[in-house]
């Protein structure tokens, strides 16, 4: 099967997932993703009428579906895809969000030479703003915490 089928299937399962949840699908496309590991990755993106409960609060929600459809995908493929899911452009917007808030945090750490700690984030959340980080120079992110309390301590560099 190639990649256009294979997006084919997952675009059938996520439209029939949204279906079930009674949720009416306004527009819905799947693309490849370019990624560091080099494994398959798709990036399934709907637009709805009311996306606050599929995206839920600080994406909970949203984040929840992403596993289910993955796992849906993977039992209808018989392998496994790395499914992002993002409804109403939400994950753009998060990702926009998140780097300014750890570069102003970033700057605040500079000027006051402090550490601070963020608020506890998903994995995900924690990448996009190490990656956000990466380049700044006089500082350094590291994750801290365990489970739902792991969180990014941003320290100046002695």
């Amino acid at each position: 099967m190639d990649n256009k089928e294979r997006n084919q299937v997952i675009l059938d399962v996520a439209c029939g997932l949204m279906a079930e949840l009674q949720v009416e699908v306004e527009n819905a496309f799947v693309e490849d993703m370019e990624n560091e590991e080099k494994e398959d990755q798709v990036l399934v993106s709907l637009t709805v009428g009311r996306p606050g409960s599929l995206i839920g609060f600080r994406g909970k929600n949203l984040a929840a579906l992403q596993l289910i459809l993955a796992l849906m995908v993977k039992k209808k493929l018989q392998v496994w895809v790395r499914v992002l899911l993002d409804v109403n452009n939400y994950r753009q917007e998060q990702r926009g969000r998140l780097e300014k808030m750890a570069v102003a945090t970033a700057e605040k750490v500079l000027e006051e030479k402090k550490a601070i700690a963020l608020t506890p984030m998903s994995a995900f959340e924690r990448r996009l703003c190490h990656m956000a980080l990466a380049n700044m120079s006089g500082i350094s992110s590291d994750s801290e915490g365990e489970g739902e309390d792991r969180h990014i301590v941003i320290k100046p560099l002695e």
